[in-house]
């Protein structure tokens, strides 16, 4: 396995430097903004991550306001608080991408993002 500095010292033989890597690098939030952005769009985030793993990226961002509208905008409580037979009915809901685990992933993420709030204060 390539080391990190492999790596970028690649990207930046092909990228034309290392301020042309840089340039390209992610900027990375701060804290306060980390602080502002709410559980519910945690939640939502990490969902599309779990989505888009093995799948078209364009097909999952077409299909996702649809998973807003089942999911009530990713309420954490009401994410939380699926139960199965809930689960059962969004597998049936065409507008949405029907895989059992990542729907389950869904609940189990949000039970941890509200247990986190309530050992934390926030996720």
């Amino acid at each position: 396995m390539r080391t990190f500095q492999e790596i970028y010292d690649l990207a930046c033989l092909h990228k034309g430097g290392s301020k042309a890597v840089e340039k390209l690098l992610p900027r990375c939030k701060t804290n306060r903004q980390l602080k502002n952005i709410s559980n519910s769009e945690y939640l939502s985030m990490m969902s599309l991550r779990i989505f888009r793993a093995g799948l078209k990226h364009s097909l999952v961002d077409a299909k996702w306001p649809s998973f807003d509208k089942a999911f009530k905008d990713f309420d954490t409580m009401f994410c939380a608080m699926l139960s199965d037979e809930d689960i059962e009915h969004h597998m049936k809901n065409t507008d949405l991408i029907r895989h059992l685990g990542k729907i389950k992933s869904i609940r189990t993420n949000a039970q941890m993002v509200y247990e986190l709030t309530q050992e934390y204060g926030s996720f």
